[in-house]
């Protein structure tokens, strides 16, 4: 396992030294010089929606979800196929990041508060994603907590900050077949050499089922989409990937490859999900133990690297991403530069401008994982406080509507506040009371509405 390991690492930092040769400019590190194929475009959105919490969480929530822990990877391919008719207006109006795009339709004020809220609580998800890494690699490599985070944290920053996007798609292509190929694998063998057809049919039956059971309703659903699905059309890592491609065309084809390849893998994460249901006494990710139990010695090194694969390639996005974010608040004159390069005499300097910033960037996120090594689940709301904060306004923007910037800075305040608190609310005596966060949350999306449309101007 430990020459596996170290072959795979090699091989990311190969990748990283090439890629950073292909770097030249601004235009080449942020959005690799809008020339990434379909291909590259479809593979890294894969392998950075298949992060940790959408694999490794998914099948864990086996026992409570069972067959419905498929709609996890549904919900985001149906996200994903409602970002196409947005595509074209969105990659014309964008040009690095999303707040690139907010400014372009609202203006400074909603991209300062854009740029403010997004990198925080993305460093947050990065340091999650560098204890999820950590902790795996402590179940196959003689490694202590701190000496793995420091091992997975130094790998993606590294070739993040040789490569930017280069080494991202290049890598990401690679982890997204790594991650595929694994679960697929660990599916194949849990299916055909694991416990016989009846016992399997017992196994099924016994776990809640799909598409709703008891403790997934339709009303959970709409949940889902709205504070999940929401984010596969309005996210910020969507639209960095987006941004790579040579045209619109590439970029709609990406995210329609992107969402085919989605279904079938929810599939697969849901018989994975329920099938971790008749495992006892697991210690660690319930896909993890599946594979102990069903794979020959052999493949465990495969599985492994996958499951790394599934943390690191969202580490890198959410660390580009917010890193971009940050230089992009305090050095404006850069998101200026065009995408072909023009104004690139001092490309030296603010290339390692951009460096630096992803390697504080990192450390931080390393300082966080090193501290709080059980914060994974609650950084991961930030997806839903991202959801109730900016879906609505750029969906606004998209569809042609406008607002008065002070309207849409408030809209994506109250949005975010909304969002948290309905996260963060406990559950209130009475029947109502025990629904009091998902009101809350349903709430910070209409409140966002309305504060959108008082302010509302004149339409493109």
């Amino acid at each position: 396992m430990n020459i596996a390991l170290i072959v795979y690492l090699v091989f990311l930092v190969v990748i990283a030294v090439r890629s950073a040769k292909s770097v030249k400019d601004i235009p080449d590190f942020f959005v690799a010089r809008k020339g990434a194929s379909a291909k590259a475009v479809a593979g890294s959105l894969v392998a950075t929606i298949l992060g940790g919490s959408a694999v490794i969480g998914a099948v864990d929530s086996g026992a409570r979800l069972g067959g419905a822990a498929t709609w996890f990877m549904l919900v985001g391919a149906l996200g994903l196929v409602a970002l196409i008719p947005f595509a074209r207006r969105a990659y014309n109006h964008g040009k690095y990041t999303l707040p690139d795009l907010v400014e372009n339709l609202y203006g400074r004020g909603p991209r300062l508060v854009a740029s403010l809220v997004i990198p925080v609580a993305w460093t947050g998800i990065v340091a999650a994603q560098i204890i999820a890494a950590a902790k795996l690699l402590m179940t196959f490599a003689p490694l202590g907590y701190t000496q793995a985070a420091l091992v997975s944290a130094a790998v993606f920053t590294g070739y993040t900050l040789a490569g930017g996007q280069h080494s991202i798609l290049r890598t990401d292509f690679l982890q997204a077949c790594l991650i595929i190929v694994g679960l697929l694998t660990v599916a194949g063998f849990a299916l055909f050499a694991g416990p016989g057809a009846s016992s399997l049919s017992t196994i099924l039956q016994g776990a809640p089922e799909f598409p709703f059971n008891t403790n997934f309703t339709p009303f959970d659903l709409f949940l889902l989409v709205l504070t999940y699905g929401t984010t596969y059309t309005a996210g910020p890592d969507i639209f960095s990937r987006m941004f790579c491609a040579k045209d619109v065309a590439t970029a709609r084809k990406a995210i329609g490859m992107a969402a085919a390849t989605l279904v079938p893998v929810a599939f697969v994460i849901g018989f994975l999900a329920v099938y971790g249901v008749s495992l006892e006494n697991v210690q660690g990710a319930h896909i993890t133990a599946i594979a102990d139990k069903v794979l020959p010695s052999a493949l465990i090194p495969l599985v492994a690297l996958a499951l790394l694969s599934v943390v690191l390639s969202s580490a890198d996005t959410t660390l580009l991403s917010s890193s971009v974010i940050l230089y992009g608040m305090f050095r404006k004159q850069d998101s200026e530069v065009d995408v072909n390069g023009a104004n690139g005499a001092n490309a030296g300097r603010r290339l390692g401008g951009i460096r630096i910033t992803i390697l504080l960037n990192g450390i931080v996120a390393l300082l966080l994982a090193l501290v709080f090594t059980d914060i994974i689940g609650t950084l991961l709301l930030a997806l839903a406080v991202y959801a109730g904060a900016f879906t609505v306004p750029i969906l606004w923007g998209l569809l042609g509507l406008r607002a008065k910037p002070k309207f849409v800075a408030a809209a994506i305040v109250a949005g975010g506040i909304l969002a948290l608190a309905g996260k963060l609310c406990p559950a209130l005596p009475g029947s109502l009371g025990a629904h009091t966060g998902d009101i809350l949350m349903v709430l910070a999306f209409a409140v966002n509405a309305a504060i959108l449309a008082l302010g509302r101007t004149r339409s493109e």
